[in-house]
């Protein structure tokens, strides 16, 4: 009767070790599995547009659509000396992107301007 008791015991004993052996593994696993991998960022770069801008309604147009393109971080219009500066991050968009976008509100992008002057391709 002893050794049966000794056996159960023991058996029983194994029983909970694993039970918080699994457990802990699982717990180990959830958190692995729960991390999300490190987000990388690109290369945040500008480019400045000559875009032909007629009133604020336009300056208000571009503003509020370009702001939402994917990838843009910042967004400056200038109805005086119609440009469109955009930072953005190289790994989400492209100049030629941006610069489809801002055609496909209905304005003609003359090319890239810097320091006042307008570079076309």
């Amino acid at each position: 009767m002893k050794k049966i008791f000794t056996i159960v015991f023991a058996a029983v004993l194994t029983l909970c070790m694993s039970d918080e052996i699994a457990a802990s593994s699982a717990d180990v696993m959830e958190s692995v599995v729960d991390r999300k991998p490190a987000k990388v960022k690109g290369e945040i770069k500008e480019v400045t547009f000559h875009v032909h801008l007629h009133c604020n309604n336009c300056v208000n147009k571009v503003r509020e659509n370009i702001s939402f393109e994917r990838g843009v971080k910042d967004l400056h219009v200038c109805l005086e000396d119609q440009v469109v500066s955009i930072k953005y991050d190289a790994s989400k968009t492209s100049e030629d992107t941006l610069k489809q976008a801002i055609e496909k509100l209905g304005y003609k992008v003359d090319g890239k301007a810097v320091n006042g002057h307008v570079h076309t391709h």
